[in-house]
């Protein structure tokens, strides 16, 4: 239910916890880079802010195989800055799983 300003708040419901198996989990909370990722992924070197380093052509990561974009790579930025480097890394994607 929204309050007073008519933002709403996520309500608790006892019982309807979920657990699931994935193999990967993709981080997309705020504007700064999660430093679990960076103490947790051996391979995936950051800058001094702790933004990952990729390539700028294709938006790979120091680690083979993981891309990144937006916050995390650029710090607060635009949407669309996001959106170009999300392209990018889905190009990139796309023809690395083409030559497995």
């Amino acid at each position: 239910e929204a309050d007073a300003s008519g933002r709403r708040s996520p309500v608790e419901i006892p019982g309807s916890e979920q657990m699931y198996e994935y193999d990967t989990v993709i981080v997309a909370i705020g504007n700064d880079s999660n430093p679990l990722i960076k103490a947790t992924t051996d391979g995936i070197e950051v800058n001094r802010r702790g933004n990952f380093l990729v390539n700028e052509e294709t938006c790979e990561t120091t680690l083979k195989g993981v891309w990144a974009g937006g916050d995390i790579v650029l710090g607060a930025a635009t949407v669309i800055l996001a959106m170009g480097q999300g392209r990018k890394a889905a190009k990139a994607m796309n023809s690395y799983l083409s030559e497995r």
